[in-house]
Formats: structure tokens, sequence, C-alpha cells
């Protein structure tokens, strides 16, 4: 009869293996067991936070929603934000006449504040109309400006009391400019695509470059001598042309205003 020593000789090769699963097996159903232990403890915490969470929002939830609060709440929030957008215009406006008033005094103009209260902008018009008119002794053909002289463009149409201005980058708008420093006129203005402004009619002996200042040249009734217009973009010569042109970008942007300053006749 074969003893257990020789039984564990015989089998020896499937002992190590059969212990390996045994050990697996242990393993497996022992994690599985902890797992399910771990969710029976979690489960009374779940409902217990799930209770006390809906207890909030049934207690507090409720108020922060209530509809007159609400509405409010929205009230005020557009009242601060109407409020913060006036305060927003009127430092703008401020800044912007003290700069205007500064410029007039030095030069000893006198003009006419405007509000503007309608444009008309496309790509080859720009013309908007301000609340002043004949009554406030506004001509035709009187410059516009903003801040420290910067020319904008000039009245077209005059009413009692109100007129058009046509901008500086309006197709049909032209005005005789220099540059700066330079006291002969060197051309002509005139609006082009793009809210820009060509410069016309320029000898072709006439030095122009790039960035270079241009200003109004006093030649026209009405526009005085030395107001901004713009700054060379581009010079266009032609070498076989009498005349050689250039493009001009203008300094201020009407469209970003909300009130200009009109020159007159002396009152």
């Amino acid at each position: 009869m074969p003893t257990f020593r020789t039984w564990l000789n015989v089998h020896r090769r499937f002992i190590a293996p059969a212990l390996l699963v045994l050990f697996f097996l242990i393993l497996f159903f022992a994690r599985s067991l902890f797992f399910r232990s771990l969710q029976f403890i979690q489960k009374p915490f779940v409902s217990s936070g799930t209770w006390i969470s809906n207890q909030y929002q049934s207690t507090f939830g409720a108020c922060s929603v209530n509809p007159d609060d609400y509405e409010r709440l929205v009230a005020e929030r557009n009242q601060y934000a109407i409020e913060r957008s006036e305060i927003e215009r009127i430092k703008l406006e401020n800044t912007t006449l003290i700069k205007e008033l500064g410029f007039l005094k030095q030069r000893q103009l006198s003009a006419v504040p405007a509000a503007i209260i309608s444009r008309v902008v496309s790509n080859q018009t720009s013309t908007f109309m301000v609340n002043v008119g004949s009554d406030n002794h506004i001509v035709l053909g009187s410059a516009v400006i903003v801040e420290d002289g910067m020319f904008v463009g000039k009245v077209t149409r005059v009413d009692k009391t109100q007129s058009v201005v046509t901008a500086s980058t309006d197709f049909q708008l032209a005005t005789g400019v220099s540059l700066l420093n330079k006291t002969r006129t060197i051309g002509i203005a005139q609006g082009a695509a793009g809210n820009l402004i060509e410069l016309k009619f320029i000898p072709a002996d006439e030095e122009i470059h790039p960035n270079d200042l241009v200003i109004t040249s006093g030649l026209e009734d009405n526009v005085p001598s030395g107001l901004i217009v713009g700054v060379v973009n581009t010079v266009k010569p032609e070498p076989e042309a009498p005349f050689q042109q250039a493009i001009v970008e203008p300094l201020s942007d009407v469209r970003r205003y909300n009130h200009v300053v009109i020159l007159v006749p002396s009152l």
C-alpha cells in the first residue's frame, strides 16, 4: 500500500499550481466580500446625505429663487449696468471736452458744441446729423472737430435747428490740405474706401513720406489751417504723371463720438 510520502512524490508537480489557483480564488472572494461590506456600510451615509440635501433645498432653496426677489435682483443689476454706462460716457465726454476747450482757447476760435443725433455710414458714405443749426450761427462749410483739433468733416446742410455733417472719409467731401510745417497746399483730401482718405493732386516734386502728418491748408472759408486730418499711410508715386497720390489714415473715427465741435465765424 503506497504511503503519503510516496503519493506526495508522485503528485508534487500538481500541488504547487493547485495551491496557487486556490490562493487566487480565496483572494477574489475576499475582495468581493470586502466591497459588499463597504457598500453596506456606505448605504446609510449616502441616504443620510441625500436626505440632508433635500431638506436644505426645501428649506433654503425656495427662498433663493423666490420670483419677487429674483425680479428685484435683476432690476438692481440692470440699473447698476445703466448707471455704470452713463458714468463711463460722462467721463469720456468730459475728457474730450477738456481737450477741445484747450484747443479752442489756444487758437482763439469760436465754436459751438453739438450732439450727434443720427448717422448714415456705409462703404462710401459717412454723414451724421447734429442738433444745432443756423439759429446757433452754423454756416455751410464750417469745419467740424473733436478733441485736440482733429478734423472730422464739414457742414454740408444747415437748417434752423439741425445740420448735416459730411465726414472726411465720405467720397463726396474734398478738403485742401498740406503737410505739417509746410505752408503751401500740396493736394486735396477726399474720402476713400475702408474709412480712409485719399490724397490727390500732389505735385510730383512734392516730398511726402509715410507717417507724415496731414493738416488742413486754411485756404477754404470756415476751415482754419492746422486742423489734423490724418497721417500718411502709403505713397503711390507715378513717375510719368504730373501728380502723385497717397493714402491717409484719419487719427479719429467720428463713429466713436457722441458729440463734436463746429467752428463758426467769430461771434
